[in-house]
């Protein structure tokens, strides 16, 4: 580490009020900045460190020296006393390098615990793809809503090909889709929830799994936002279709809530069958999806969630997908078959998978030796 002399603050060059370096020792250019000499100094490629000296302040000042042209000034944070630039201080804590002044986690653990599927649950549900068959009028305009009107038509305009998909369009379809499905789960719950304050009862558990359905297809979401870049177009499909379905779902569970839960089951078929699709797709050589994604790996935030092994790859993520979708599909089902003061069915099993998931948890602790990993904030 060279050191530089002391500057004199009594010599200046008149032309550009620059400090004067008749010893060459000064990096060039220089200009005044917060008061202090900054020159030219990156922190993104450190080539090394020299202490200069401030002519405005006559103190010691530290620079990273390197060949870019970004002016960086280090100095000691106030809280915690790390150094660092200035910029990383003033970052949001989960994007800076610093750790939180209070000791916060930047990783976060997830309180509505999913079904932690094991291999065999999901060799199973793959075997067979059941579906509903429409019965009454509400079901037979919900099924031709959904399985002939919105299911062809997606696949046109997404460029979807069910047998040989190209990875492109399954980007495009995955974020549309998970961003729909978290709709109806919230927009149910949430009726649910204003129902039982404006009558004065209970609700009969109902709303928990509602909402378990909702935050499980929000995290479907970002699990495929951390593979794949969403561009303005496709945001702004997501944000028109929200508001068109968010009125038309809460219209119709509020006139004939059992025609929403339909809707919803034979959504779910048709976004078991897409999954299903392209876990065989992935799984056989010669596709598209075989040679672009068959070598990805699962993404941290699918692992933490599903508590996955930690060499997952891409296609055990499309698996897990998957059975989280078929149980959605049985579940709105069922609930299109019962009353709406009937009790729910699924509560246990919310008790069960928040079990199991902390036997899995303390498994892993204990294979580690050490702590769980947090999951990955959503």
């Amino acid at each position: 580490m060279a050191t530089k002399p002391e500057a004199d603050p009594e010599v200046y060059d008149e032309k550009t009020q620059f400090p004067s370096d008749p010893g060459g020792l000064w990096p060039q250019p220089l200009w005044k900045q917060s008061g202090v000499w900054v020159g030219q100094y990156c922190l993104t490629c450190i080539e090394q460190s020299v202490p200069r000296v401030s002519a405005l302040a006559l103190r010691p000042t530290t620079y990273l020296e390197c060949t870019s042209s970004r002016d960086v000034l280090l100095q000691k944070c106030k809280v915690t006393g790390e150094i660092g630039n200035d910029g990383d201080f003033k970052q949001h804590f989960r994007m800076s390098k610093h750790e939180h002044p209070l000791k916060v986690k930047k990783a976060w653990q997830n309180p509505m615990q999913n079904h932690v599927w094991s291999k065999a649950e999901i060799e199973e549900r793959m075997k067979d793809l059941p579906t509903h068959t429409p019965e009454t009028l509400t079901d037979k305009a919900m099924h031709f809503l959904v399985k002939t009107l919105l299911y062809h038509t997606f696949n046109r305009i997404t460029g979807f090909n069910p047998t040989n998909p190209t990875a492109k369009s399954c980007e495009w379809r995955l974020i549309i889709l998970e961003s729909v499905a978290g709709v109806p789960g919230m927009v149910a719950a949430g009726m649910r929830h204003f129902r039982s304050l404006r009558t004065l009862r209970r609700d009969y558990g109902w709303i928990h799994t509602l909402l378990e359905e909702a935050e499980n297809e929000r995290m479907h979401l970002l699990v495929c936002l951390k593979m794949f870049n969403a561009s303005h177009l496709t945001r702004f499909a997501v944000v028109a279709a929200q508001y068109t379905m968010v009125g038309f779902l809460g219209l119709t569970y509020l006139i004939h809530p059992k025609a929403l839960h339909r809707f919803v089951g034979y959504l779910e078929e048709t976004a078991s069958k897409t999954y299903f699709d392209l876990v065989t797709a992935v799984n056989t050589p010669g596709t598209h999806l075989h040679r672009e994604w068959a070598h990805l790996k699962a993404p941290q935030i699918a692992i933490d969630y599903w508590r996955m092994d930690k060499d997952s790859m891409w296609s055990d993520v499309l698996m897990n997908l998957f059975a989280d979708e078929t149980n959605h599909r049985d579940v709105n089902h069922t609930f299109a078959t019962m009353k709406n003061d009937d009790p729910n069915p699924y509560v246990h099993k919310h008790l069960e998978d928040a079990a199991k998931a902390w036997q899995v948890s303390s498994k892993q602790t204990i294979n580690d030796g050490t702590s769980a990993k947090p999951a990955t904030q959503p």
